[in-house]
């Protein structure tokens, strides 16, 4: 593993070198153009327009020219591999990994937990099992692109990871646990929603859980079920350890995690080393703490075998 580790990061080296000599005479041209051209145009503005395009002119054919794109491709591709997919391969034994694949918009629509805008991103799925709890994972970015007039601004919604998990058993869960600081999760708990369809809001006996998250549920006799005391202290570790705000919403027969951290995890870095970039091990000790937490809890409750 040190050894793939090593040749990582002398080809993220090579990556960011490439990059930076573009960048480098890119500037050159632009500013020897800027030169050439300044004494004949005396507006400034349009000095400034021909600087701007000649050099993203130069950056593009450089980066064209080189092959510096596929370079970086074939550097990502590596890294995913290396940095993503073994981790999940070692703990969980044979996954499904595809970076470029995700989790379709519907998906999310269907949980009706999470707000949706008019933008949607998914990328780096992946797929496997654990105690014959079948779960996935991807990143996902969720924006509303709002419009007024001339102008126009994007809200960020949701930009973070989100993970199902898969119970055997035919359930029919309706809850949803929400995070302290977790911003635009959908609650179904309007009165104008049918009463068989709509969640409403509940506090349990531990106030410290109360603080960090709001419950809403179908049914309290379910919510309590599930909610035993060791989930809630593993769902009040998480909360101080986890890297961003989360919700998670108990689904028919799948417990949906969404974790905002307001970035893409799984993205390599240039600038920083490989030894400061992304843990994949915290994500892996969730799944597992969340599954050996929770499973019992269910098959408890409708008296199956473990």
């Amino acid at each position: 593993m040190k050894d793939k580790i090593s040749y990582l990061e002398k080809l993220r080296k090579k990556v960011l070198t490439h990059l930076i000599i573009i960048i480098v005479a890119s500037i050159i041209v632009a500013i020897t153009i800027g030169i050439i051209v300044s004494p004949k145009v005396k507006a400034i503005n349009i000095v400034l327009v021909i600087f701007i395009i000649s050099g993203l002119v130069t950056y593009f054919l450089l980066n064209l020219i080189t092959g510096y794109k596929k370079k970086f491709k074939d550097y990502k591709a590596y890294y995913k591999k290396l940095m993503v997919e073994e981790p999940f391969q070692e703990t969980f034994g044979h996954v499904n990994f595809d970076y470029k694949k995700g989790i379709d918009k519907d998906t999310i629509k269907n949980t009706g937990i999470m707000s949706l805008g008019n933008r949607y991103y998914s990328n780096d799925y992946l797929q496997g099992s654990y105690k014959g709890v079948r779960f996935e994972r991807a990143d996902i970015k969720i924006q509303n692109r709002v419009y007024t007039g001339k102008h126009s601004f994007t809200v960020t919604y949701f930009n973070g990871r989100w993970i199902t998990l898969e119970f055997d058993g035919n359930y029919n869960f309706n809850l949803q646990i929400i995070g302290k600081g977790f911003k635009h999760a959908s609650t179904k708990s309007s009165f104008f929603r049918k009463k068989e369809c709509r969640r409403s809001k509940i506090e349990l006996e531990d106030k410290v859980f109360n603080e960090l998250f709001t419950v809403y549920a179908q049914s309290d006799h379910e919510a309590k079920y599930i909610l035993t005391p060791e989930f809630i202290d593993t769902l009040k570790n998480m909360f101080y350890a986890i890297d961003g705000n989360f919700m998670l919403g108990f689904i028919d027969n799948k417990l949906h995690v969404a974790i905002n951290t307001n970035k893409d995890a799984m993205e390599p870095s240039l600038i920083k080393n490989l030894y400061t970039t992304i843990d994949v091990q915290k994500e892996i000790k969730i799944i597992i703490n969340i599954i050996e937490k929770i499973k019992p809890s269910l098959y408890l409750q409708f008296k199956w075998n473990l």
